[in-house]
């Protein structure tokens, strides 16, 4: 196993969480109809936590901002 496997992983997923994000955000403004706020909230609090996955001491700092 590669020892940057999991790092490939991570942001493998993060990519992937981004992307349904931006497709989310591409159909509202070709339909005039957007995603709830609720849906928007996980879908970028799902994006956070793999930032924090990756990265805790990131996510420790800009806790307190």
């Amino acid at each position: 196993m590669c020892s940057n496997e999991p790092s490939l992983d991570l942001a493998s997923r993060l990519g992937s969480v981004i992307d349904e994000v931006a497709a989310a955000a591409d159909a509202a403004a070709a339909s005039g109809d957007g995603p709830s706020d609720e849906e928007v909230a996980a879908r970028l609090a799902a994006a956070w936590a793999l930032i924090a996955e990756a990265d805790p001491k990131l996510a420790e700092r800009t806790a307190r901002y």
